[in-house]
């Protein structure tokens, strides 16, 4: 399995140190790294950077390892786990190494320390620190061989040279295995055996090759590829004979367990007076009260907070099977994406399978789907609690980049009336053309997104017991809190910092880490994008609504599909819109809501409110409220007395993402609280000013 560098810059390469194989995939040694591989990044920083593991041109060890250069960043990604390395300009093996990446002659090696490595039967390496990376010019014998471990000494020296110092507690015991495989690698060549040929007579006697005969070397050959045979067959049926008595013995354990399993639910009286089990999973049931997006929330949460050392437990293998079977059991189509993440990762989905559900290492997979199921959770919850984020067609934005071009289709080509040809260029040649041509206009758009976030605080230990009771509470107020705000950006994003200039702060300036910073919103677009597109409504009428629409297009052209429309009123607008003799009447609307206290459609359009327009304005008495000129002032809280109404082409604006909601956890030890922080990487951009149009300026009290 050939390990990838790319030069991209000045002297810095992308290497895949770690590149995932399966089981039809090996490296040169019959071995492979996969997702599950345990790289232990906690306790080894990023690696250091040398030449060839330490060794010189000849393939020996060198007295000082050569340290090349820094890794500044580690990735995991779809084929491996990449780094980001600087090299080191003034060392002449990193210059080496830099002429031959740009050649693409450039190879990579991670190396461990034997000890530590574990590795299974089927060749899947399952612990592998990477203790160094090596890059080289793949020169003669100087080979990548996937892995490469080595005794504590010879790291340390690597890691000494480097200006870093390796964990205290990594010391094996002097006569145990991996000082053992230590000495086999620290005397070997990479990818040469350790034994030498000789042409010197034995101690028994026996001839060299120089004192042999032609017919006594090729018998001698003969002999030596029949005993590399004969070595071979008996390596194979070692292992086969070892792959049967593996199976015999899982076999065997198995009918052991039905046949315990028949009896325990056997009812008293029987051979064995034992009475049924109670529950299929009775050390489970204390999970039972969470929905699987709290129980993923609280998963997450805590094995964030082990990961940083705020928790000493963080979530039990017991939590993490009984998100398992929840999930394995649920029929919700928006945990399909959960459960395709388990498959992946090699998580049974079928709650039946309750030894796979026990098996010991499912907690180590957790990252890759238990991450997956309160992320999409949140975000689905978020766009569905709310009526106007779920209207916007959402993409994500591809990994590596901030931020995606959109294409547009711009002026379509113009039609004329045509005459018939007739004319001809000369006898033989081209008949005049008398069609005429127009170019199509296209014009694209750049989503680009930023980071959102919040945090909630609570003390005490943030231990699974404690964290139970009150994680979906936890959960509902954070993404309440989060849709409400993402809403509340979505028709009020202004990113504008200067004074004066923003429509949420228009007497004053922004502090810089408003919300509403995030990115331009509906309201931004017709306010002061496209001025054309918004009107002084004065005293709230009916026709305001059809007047708002017209804005949008020459005559309201782009309004004319009604399923793709839909008005945004503010809280106040909404409450004197109820009050409209039309509304009442029944006049316009056949069948409107006004009995139920709502106004939900009027001339076929969608009508929505929300208390999350001109949100940034919280006064007692103004709260909600905006000028004369449809903006907010926070500084005069008397100047915002009027209401608003927005008219929204929900098919013209793209909401991207970048990264999902996420959760992370810091503690503060002195105060006995951890911090929770919920954030997500968003951006919006619309098609064309055409997209929305507002009346502003409107009588509501």
């Amino acid at each position: 399995m050939r390990h990838t560098i790319k030069a991209i810059g000045d002297w810095e390469l992308d290497v895949l140190g770690v590149p995932f194989g399966d089981a039809s995939n090996r490296d040169s040694d019959g071995e492979y790294f996969s997702k599950a591989t345990q790289t232990h990044a906690d306790k080894f920083a990023l690696p250091p950077i040398v030449y060839y593991h330490g060794y010189d041109d000849a393939g020996k060890p060198s007295g000082q390892p050569h340290y090349i250069g820094k890794a500044i960043s580690a990735e995991t990604r779809q084929d491996g786990i990449w780094y980001r390395v600087i090299l080191d300009k003034a060392n002449e093996y990193a210059k080496r190494v830099w002429e031959a990446a740009k050649q693409g002659a450039a190879r990579a090696s991670s190396g461990s320390i034997a000890h530590l490595v574990r590795k299974g039967i089927d060749g899947h390496i399952a612990e592998w620190p990477v203790a160094e990376l090596s890059v080289f010019d793949a020169i003669g014998n100087r080979q990548p061989a996937n892995q490469y471990a080595v005794a504590v000494p010879v790291m340390k020296s690597v890691w000494n040279r480097a200006g870093l110092s390796l964990p205290d507690d990594i010391e094996p015991s002097q006569e145990g295995e991996g000082a053992k495989v230590a000495s086999k690698a620290t005397d070997a060549t990479p990818g040469e055996d350790t034994e030498e040929p000789t042409n010197q007579p034995s101690a028994t006697g026996q001839k060299g090759l120089t004192d042999m005969t032609p017919e006594e070397v090729q018998q001698a050959i003969a002999d030596g590829i029949k005993a590399d045979r004969e070595a071979e067959k008996a390596k194979a049926e070692a292992k086969a004979t070892q792959a049967q008595a593996i199976e015999d013995a899982v076999k065997a354990a198995k009918t052991e367990w039905d046949d315990k399993f028949a009896k325990a639910n056997r009812l008293p009286g029987g051979d064995e007076q034992q009475a049924p089990y109670q529950m299929k999973y009775a050390n489970l049931a204390r999970f039972d009260n969470l929905e699987p997006a709290d129980h993923a929330a609280l998963v997450g949460i805590l094995a964030a907070a082990k990961s940083k050392g705020h928790s000493r437990n963080g979530a039990s293998l017991d939590a993490y099977r009984a998100l398992a079977v929840k999930l394995g059991e649920s029929k919700d189509d928006n945990l399909r994406g959960a459960k395709a993440a388990m498959k992946m990762a090699g998580v049974p989905t079928d709650a039946a399978k309750t030894n796979e559900m026990n098996q010991s290492t499912l907690a180590n997979y957790g990252d890759e789907w238990v991450g997956v199921t309160y992320s999409t959770q949140a975000w689905q919850r978020i766009t569905q609690d709310s009526q106007i984020i779920g209207k916007v067609p959402a993409i994500e934005v591809p990994q590596g980049s901030e931020s995606v071009v959109i294409p547009l289709s711009g002026t379509p080509p113009t039609f004329y009336v045509t005459a018939q040809a007739s004319a001809q260029a000369a006898n033989p040649g081209a008949i005049t053309n008398t069609v005429i041509t127009s170019r199509m206009g296209t014009a694209q758009q750049s989503l680009t997104v930023k980071k959102l976030s919040g945090a909630d605080v609570f003390t005490g230990e943030l231990e699974e017991d404690s964290l139970i009771p009150w994680i979906p509470e936890l959960r509902r107020n954070m993404q309440q809190e989060a849709m409400e705000v993402f809403e509340h950006i979505m028709i009020d994003g202004d990113t504008a910092t200067g004074a004066t200039t923003n429509i949420n702060d228009i007497g004053g300036t922004p502090a810089g880490t408003e919300a509403f910073l995030l990115f331009n919103g509906f309201r931004k677009l017709a306010l002061v994008t496209n001025t054309a597109n918004s009107r002084d409504g004065g005293a709230l009428d009916l026709t305001d609504f059809l007047e708002t629409v017209k804005l949008m297009g020459l005559a309201g052209r782009n309004a004319q599909d009604k399923s793709k429309i839909g008005f945004i009123l503010d809280l106040w607008t909404h409450w004197k819109s109820l009050t409209l003799a039309q509304v009442a009447t029944r006049d316009v609307f056949s069948a409107p809501t006004i009995e139920s206290g709502a106004l939900t459609n009027i001339y076929g359009y969608d009508v929505m409110h929300t208390a999350n327009m001109h949100r940034a304005n919280q006064d007692a008495t103004y709260g909600l409220k905006a000028t004369s000129a449809g903006k907010v002032d926070l500084d005069t809280a008397s100047n915002n007395t009027l209401g608003a109404m927005l008219a929204v082409r929900w098919d013209q604006w793209r909401l991207g993402y970048k990264r999902r909601w996420t959760f992370e956890t810091e503690r503060h030890a002195l105060a006995d609280a951890t911090v929770i922080v919920m954030s997500t990487r968003a951006g919006m951009v619309n098609r064309d000013n055409e997209a929305s149009a507002i009346s502003y300026n409107l009588t509501v009290a």
